[in-house]
This record gives C-alpha cells, sequence and structure tokens, in this order.
C-alpha cells in the first residue's frame, strides 16, 4: 500500500523499469509519499519518524513491514502504542514511506517483511519510538506547567500532574512536543503493566479487504495508462533465444515489443490486447543450463546433502550416542515435493513518469525500500 517518488534520469527509469517489474513481490498502495491521508485532521504534527498526532488526539503510527497476512499492520501499532500511553481507539495505523526512510538515513531501520520476523525483529526500536514520544509529550507539559517532568506521568492520550491535579491531551502537546529534543535513553514498560500488547484487537486490515475497499497494486489506474503482459523463461535462468513478432503486426491497441530480463514484454492499450498479442508470439528460449533440472533431481541433490557427514551446520546433546544405545528403533522417512514460493496478487507494478522528471510507482512489494531501489536501477 505505498505509493514511491523519487527523482532520477528518464533514460535510467526506461533501461530498468521492465527489469524492476519482474522483481516486485506482494504489496498494497497507499497516499504517495508526503500526502496527508484524508483521515487526517488538521494541525496534525509529527512527534517522531513513527508517529503523528492530531489536534484531536488521533494518532496515526506508520508501519515499516507490509501486511503479509500475520497481522503485523495491527501489530506493529501495537507496539508503539503500549509505551507511547495513548488511547488505542484513536490509532490509525499508515504505512511508512520508502523514500522516506532513504531520504533520512534508513529512519523505518529495515522495510523487507518475510520469514514471519517483524515483531520478532523490531520489536526493541518500535517500543523506543513510544517511550520516546511519550517522555517528550510529557516534557512538553512539565514545561508548560513549570514542573519537574518526574511529577508528571502519561495515560490513555494524557499527561497528568497528581499533586496538583491538572492534565493535558496529546493533542494540545504534540507541537510543542515536537520540538524538543528526543531523550537519548527512555524506560521501557515491564511485561507485567502491558495493556495493548498481548491482546487481540480486531485487525486494522480485515475490513477493507473484506468490504472490496481495499486497493492493491494491480488495482491502479492512471490518466494514459498503457499496459504490459509478460512472459518469461520456463526454466529459472533461462533466455530468450528470438522472438518472431510479425503474428502481431495490426493487433488493436499493441504499442511495442520490448525484451524484459530472461523474457518479452508486449504493450498495449489495455492488459487483455497486450496478452493476446503475447500469446500471439513466436518465441524460441534458450534454457540454459537448468534445463534438465526436475523434482526427481533436486530431491537426489538433497538427498546428497544429508549424507554428506560434514553438512552438520548445528549439533547440541548426544543425540546419535543415545539412539545406538536404544533397545528399539524406529524409522521413517518424509518428502515434500518442491513448490514455488508464489504470491497470491500476481505480481505488478504501475509506473508514471511525470513532466517534472520525477517517477512515481505503485509497486506490489513485500520491501518497499527495495522494491525503489530496483525502479531507480540501484542496488540497496
Amino acid at each position: 500500500m505505498n505509493a514511491q517518488q523519487t527523482t532520477f534520469s528518464r533514460r535510467s527509469f526506461i533501461a530498468t523499469g521492465a527489469a524492476a517489474t519482474g522483481g516486485f513481490m506482494l504489496g498494497f498502495h497507499l497516499p504517495t509519499a508526503g500526502r496527508v491521508p484524508e483521515a487526517r485532521a488538521a494541525g496534525a504534527v509529527e512527534v517522531n519518524a513513527w508517529i503523528v498526532i492530531g489536534t484531536d488526539d488521533s494518532v496515526a503510527i506508520r508501519v515499516h513491514r507490509s501486511e503479509m497476512g500475520q497481522g503485523a499492520f495491527t501489530a506493529v501499532p501495537q507496539l508503539v502504542a503500549e509505551e507511547l500511553e495513548c488511547d488505542w481507539q484513536k490509532v490509525k495505523p499508515e504505512y511508512a514511506s520508502p523514500n522516506a526512510h532513504v531520504k533520512r538515513n534508513k529512519v523505518y531501520v529495515a522495510m523487507g517483511a518475510g520469514g514471519s520476523r517483524t515483531i520478532h525483529d523490531s520489536h526493541p526500536y518500535l517500543r523506543k519510538a513510544g517511550a520516546t514520544a511519550r517522555e517528550m509529550l510529557i516534557a512538553a507539559a512539565a514545561a508548560e506547567w513549570k514542573v519537574p517532568a518526574g511529577d508528571c506521568h502519561a495515560e490513555n492520550g494524557r499527561v497528568h500532574h497528581k499533586a496538583s491535579g491538572r492534565s493535558v491531551n496529546y493533542g494540545a502537546l504534540a507541537a510543542a512536543a515536537a520540538k524538543l529534543t528526543p531523550p537519548a535513553d527512555v524506560k521501557l514498560k515491564p511485561h507485567a503493566q502491558w495493556r495493548i500488547v498481548g491482546q487481540s484487537p480486531p485487525r486494522f486490515d480485515i475490513p477493507s479487504k473484506v468490504d472490496g475497499s481495499a486497493v492493491y497494486g494491480i488495482d491502479v489506474r492512471v490518466p494514459d495508462m498503457l499496459y504490459a503482459a509478460a512472459a518469461q523463461c520456463p526454466v529459472f535462468g533461462g533466455k530468450v533465444k528470438s522472438v518472431k513478432a510479425d503474428a502481431i503486426k495490426g493487433l488493436p491497441g499493441v504499442h511495442s515489443v520490448a525484451e524484459i530480463p530472461g523474457g518479452v514484454a508486449v504493450v498495449a492499450k489495455s492488459y487483455w490486447q497486450a496478452k493476446v498479442a503475447l500469446d500471439a508470439l513466436d518465441i524460441e528460449w534458450d534454457e540454459g543450463e537448468n534445463a534438465k533440472v526436475s523434482s526427481q533431481t533436486i530431491a537426489a541433490r538433497l538427498q546428497e546433502g544429508l549424507n554428506d557427514a560434514g553438512a552438520t551446520s548445528r549439533k547440541e546433546g548426544e543425540g546419535a550416542a543415545e539412539l545406538a544405545r536404544a533397545a528399539k528403533r524406529v524409522e521413517a522417512e518424509y518428502g515434500a515435493p518442491f513448490l514455488d514460493h508464489a504470491c497470491m496478487e500476481p505480481m505488478n507494478c504501475t509506473a508514471r513518469i511525470n513532466a517534472d522528471g520525477t517517477v512515481e510507482v505503485w509497486a506490489s512489494t513485500q520491501n518497499g525500500e527495495a522494491a525503489l531501489a530496483g525502479a531507480a536501477g540501484r542496488t540497496m
């Protein structure tokens, strides 16, 4: 759900754009980087890179990893909100901008979602982000009241000064807090005090997926849009040997034919026109050195690895010795076929080259930072 915007030459983009398309994976689309979502309150202030607080006490929490079905779009805000001590009912997530991530020196640490590791990898700095903003809000209230910050505490979206009975909401403090220097060290809450983390609130991503309002990468439409249908070599690592395009000359809507890494793309005024023309192309493939690879050869190679005594990567305890002493041994072999790691949404991306030389890319991706680098023809 991220629209990435960056600036680079048109020549660079056109030369690498087709290649980048083949590398994009799962993901979604949100408003362009820097554009304020319509639901955000006027006067909303960024307290830090992760947290934006509105004058109506709304709290936008930025999510740096794509939602892959495991609930990260809800769990990431939970970790931040727990330490922020805000009102969970006023929290709304939004995807972090890969463009801002790069411009701000990798402010979101790492944006790739994989291995179900978003929470495992991110929880220390997500909690710190929430705690840092909390302390800045407390400091802003203390300065206004001219009392020590240590005499104040935050709870449910407000800062309280117990001695005087005063309290103030986060929305009224955000602008002042954002001007403060973030504290170098903050104290995180002990597990016993958690009230948001560990709970199972309704997931933020579910309603739009159920009612059909979710916008996926493949749903994006821009004015004067052209569509490409691509065919890649059926063998991984193969390439195009030859293409005969005579059969598609004169077909309606066809714009051009282009070779891409490992394949061919037909560009047309509609996807169906591109697909029909692609199917009519006469393509000869060079399948390369992997042409003879099969499920059987892969299985044999794996078995060779199991039989290699030097292939042990980790050893704990005396399992082999215990098995040797066992009075009875039960042995069985289990196998699974070689399967594709395929995405549910067809891989796709849309690019718009603007008159000012910038390029906007809507990409289905599980790593916004890598997708941005790919579109720009750069390595991470």
